[in-house]
């Protein structure tokens, strides 16, 4: 029988515990903010894990800390869509790592995708008995007591960091102190330096390193404790996401960066009006079926399938994302969405963004840099050179396929991008 919960309710470190003394075997899965992050267990203890965290697969694992290019990381991502090899195979043959380098990256790409779990403390968990990670070529074997102890070490330092870096949309600049060789001498310690301009947020630096939120911040606030940088302000961060689990009442949506966001966002009905059901509730409070959340979820669901059924794809993600925010936990809510994404992402190849099209940008990237851009949107305008595809850029954006593929299709509507043939 299935165990599920919220993180809230249950923290990590107690569920963890439990599924060790009760030496359970099967797979426990976390998520928030559409992403599902898995830890298998045989008999108490962690065999493997998974996740589909974009900066947390293989690849952006190893471009965070400067072990391919990205050059690299598309052309084995290209070889894998032909032939279906793992992608840290393909990089071995192509002489990107060595084996024993892809044998250590995999254990460190395992460790980082549990331990950011104690990073989550407003997720929903499920867990399923006898459920095995069966196409997991690169199994692990961890204890939960030592998960336990480095996760709760990683706890209190998130903390304590938080209490400096606690909106995405800080910007940081240089105080004028020279770096010491540690820094400058680590890959991924000078890409960080040199992204701190005094312009770019927390947020836009972890996209452009394809770093996770832990080793990215926990970098910078040893940067300043140090006294190398400096908060200068704070940005308002246009693509922000609000907590996703269920509160006591639903989040009010995000301002509409234009009319026609506030058109798409009008889709979702919060209130709907039911003429059947009394103005008086009784002396019980006795409130009709019809103006549960249930119904409203379920009514706007229906919403939603109506718009598929007439291709208007992105309009359905629309109304799915803001019901997301209020009911994440929701099975059929989660399926819906997964087919209108799947859905959208075969048009807009289809449609709007031809994959083997190049883009190109309407202006210099200086002049871009002066307009109100998300953190993904500013991201995947710096890797237009004129010379990249569509596919190619999608495939090494730290970003989900189809949240790519709507950010550029907005920008292109907004006529700051364009297309030509290769």
């Amino acid at each position: 029988m299935p165990l599920y919960g919220t993180l809230t309710s249950m923290p990590l470190p107690d569920l963890l515990q439990w599924l060790c003394n009760a030496r359970v075997t099967g797979k426990l899965l976390v998520e928030r903010d559409h992403v599902n992050k898995s830890i298998y267990l045989e008999n108490g203890s962690i065999v493997g894990c998974s996740s589909d965290d974009p900066p947390q697969r293989l690849g952006q694992f190893l471009l965070g800390r400067g072990q391919i290019t990205e050059a690299q990381l598309r052309e084995a991502l290209q070889l894998q869509e032909i032939g279906g090899d793992h992608l840290g195979m393909l990089l071995v043959r192509m002489g990107a790592l060595s084996p024993d380098e892809l044998t250590g990256y995999l254990e460190a790409q395992a460790e980082e995708t549990i331990y950011s779990l104690f990073d989550w403390d407003d997720a929903l968990f499920r867990f399923q008995e006898d459920e095995s990670d069966s196409c997991n070529q690169f199994p692990v074997s961890l204890r939960v007591e030592d998960v336990l102890l480095r996760g709760l070490q990683r706890y209190d330092e998130m903390r304590e960091i938080r209490q400096v870096f606690n909106d995405r949309g800080i910007v940081l600049e240089r105080t004028g102190e020279e770096p010491p060789p540690v820094v400058i001498g680590n890959r991924m310690g000078r890409a960080l330096w040199d992204l701190v301009n005094g312009e770019r947020t927390v947020a836009e630096i972890l996209l452009q390193v394809h770093g996770s939120e832990y080793i990215v911040t926990k970098f910078l606030f040893e940067l300043h404790r140090a006294g190398l940088v400096r908060i200068a302000r704070v940005k308002s961060i246009a693509d922000a996401k609000p907590s996703k689990t269920a509160a006591a009442s639903p989040p009010a949506p995000a301002e509409p960066e234009d009319p026609a966001l506030e058109d798409l966002l009008s889709e979702v009905d919060t209130d709907i009006d039911h003429p059947a059901v009394a103005e008086d509730a009784g002396e019980h409070g006795v409130v009709s079926l019809e103006d549960s959340p249930s119904h409203r979820l379920e009514h706007n669901l229906e919403r939603a399938r109506r718009l598929m059924a007439e291709s208007e794809f992105e309009r359905a993600l629309t109304i799915l994302d803001q019901l997301y925010h209020e009911q994440p936990g929701e099975e059929s809510l989660r399926r819906l969405t997964a087919e209108a994404e799947a859905a959208f992402v075969e048009k807009a190849y289809r449609h709007y963004l031809p994959p083997r099209k190049v883009l190109v940008l309407t202006c210099a990237i200086d002049e871009l840099e002066t307009q109100d851009l998300s953190p993904s949107e500013f991201f995947l305008l710096s890797r237009i050179d004129g010379t990249w595809d569509i596919k190619s850029i999608i495939l090494i954006a730290p970003l989900r396929e189809s949240e790519a593929l709507r950010t550029l299709k907005r920008m292109r509507e907004n006529g700051l991008i364009d297309l030509r043939d290769p």
